[in-house]
């Protein structure tokens, strides 16, 4: 027979907390093993608890903070502690982007082997109701004679209990209460097990999730909702594919860049920034950064709907934009076509392929931007290096792929990192995305 492992016990003990881990949980030591603890922070003494699962294997709660940090809050939403949609509401706003700041140089250095000329100060933006897009989660829960939803709670396991959510774009959060009364009416309400939540400036659009066919009842009760609240209702029998607009029959989707003029339309599952706010920024920095000239030729890669690639060609001469969905190519010729601009070009192109003959000519681009998934850029690096391109802008999504692909371009192909800081894309989670930009070491470095 195996010996078998020690239990950790149920009772509660005090810990110290030494720093936090890259999930925004306090780190610290209890009977020489190291623990993860929710709702902790750096130089905190607490009161806490194991949990207990396969999942929380390592993993404690704070029962009660007896040593308080400086950096301590008090968290503003209710379902804060449970719901796993936020995990950092708890620490200022301050310490969240000294900490997210100080996460991403300390990734540039320890996986890139590098350091910016200049650190940028963070992007900064309203910290509630920023929130655009989410997935929320629907279940009937028969006990509680209830229909949740909302954000998963932090377990992943079940729909958090919650009446207000104060990260949602504000149209959303004021109408969740609502939205979950009208859910319970349905008769298909046990077949609906999600909901997809996509905002623009203005309006906002709900698409359900649904397994079976509706009734009329339901498509009515769906109508009425949609003509109450001015929310846009489509529906999702299957995949992206079968999305169709239900309510009202004009809806339409809509961002703006008011210092730009310009309008940017898209449809509820199209791709679009969550923070609308830390867009325009994130955009009006790229265009201070790579200093657009009339005689540039820029080269956008994987530009969704034109998100960047639209702003470009207001300063430069001719700007192209390259997208592995036809579908957001299509989106970003007819926002081309709706703002009037006439030197922007959308193409579709698998941007992961082997960059032997790409289907687009280096030779005719001297800048480019590069907004690539979380998965990085590294497989473009190559073409990019012995292309003639002299400066490239790197959005990220994912500091640490940032991180990796900076330490080839600069160690590997001869670029020179010149800036780099963090956007706070996502206030009161561990997440944040990044600005980072290259120029080849031979071309005279303007940071």
């Amino acid at each position: 027979m195996g010996r078998s492992r020690k239990q950790p016990s149920d009772q509660p003990f005090e810990l110290e907390i030494s720093a936090l881990d890259s999930k925004g949980l306090g780190l610290a030591v209890f009977e020489e093993k190291k623990l993860h603890v929710f709702d902790a922070l750096p130089g905190e003494k607490i009161i806490a608890r194991n949990l207990f699962g396969r999942s929380n294997r390592g993993r404690a709660e704070t029962l009660e903070v007896l040593q308080a940090s400086a950096d301590r809050v008090q968290p503003r939403c209710p379902s804060f502690g449970y719901c796993g949609a936020c995990s950092l509401q708890h620490m200022s706003m301050q310490a969240q982007l000294t900490r997210k700041q100080a996460m991403l140089l300390q990734l540039l250095r320890d996986s890139g082997q590098v350091e910016p000329d200049v650190v940028y100060a963070p992007l900064d933006a309203p910290h509630w109701n920023y929130r655009r897009k989410a997935r929320l989660s629907v279940r009937d829960v028969a006990a509680k004679e209830r229909v949740l939803v909302g954000f998963r709670e932090r377990n992943g396991r079940y729909v958090a209990d919650m009446d207000e959510c104060h990260i949602l774009h504000k149209v959303i959060a004021d109408a969740l209460p609502k939205l979950a009364l009208m859910i319970k009416t349905l008769e298909c309400r046990s077949t609906i097990p999600q909901i997809e939540v996509a905002c623009g400036d203005e309006r906002c659009a709900l698409i359900i999730r649904h397994f079976e066919v509706l009734s009329s009842k339901d498509t009515d009760i769906l109508k009425n909702f949609s003509r109450e609240t001015g929310i846009g209702i489509y529906l999702q029998s299957g995949g992206p594919e079968s999305v169709e607009l239900l309510e009202p029959a004009d809806f339409q989707l809509e961002y703006a860049f008011e210092p730009l003029g310009l309008r940017f339309r898209f449809e509820p599952l199209d791709f679009t920034q969550v923070n609308g706010g830390i867009n325009q920024q994130m955009v009006e920095r790229a265009l201070e950064l790579l200093d657009t000239q009339p005689e540039d030729s820029i080269l956008d890669l994987f530009c969704g709907l034109g998100n960047f690639t639209l702003p470009l060609a207001l300063g430069a001469g001719r700007v192209t934009g390259l997208e592995g969905s036809a579908e957001m190519v299509e989106r970003g010729r007819a926002n081309a076509i709706l703002n009037g601009l006439d030197n922007v070009e959308f193409h579709t192109a698998d941007l992961y392929q082997a960059c032997d003959a790409p289907p687009w000519p280096a030779a005719l681009y001297n800048k480019i931007l590069i907004d690539p998934p979380r998965s990085g850029a590294q497989e473009l690096l190559p073409w990019i290096a012995a292309s003639q391109v002299g400066r490239v802008l790197y959005i990220s999504c994912n500091p640490e792929t940032l991180a990796r692909d900076a330490g080839i371009l600069v160690n590997q192909h001869g670029f020179r990192l010149l800036g780099a800081g963090i956007m706070n894309m996502f206030p009161h989670t561990r997440h944040s995305e990044a600005i980072a930009l290259f120029e080849r070491k031979t071309v005279e470095a303007k940071a």
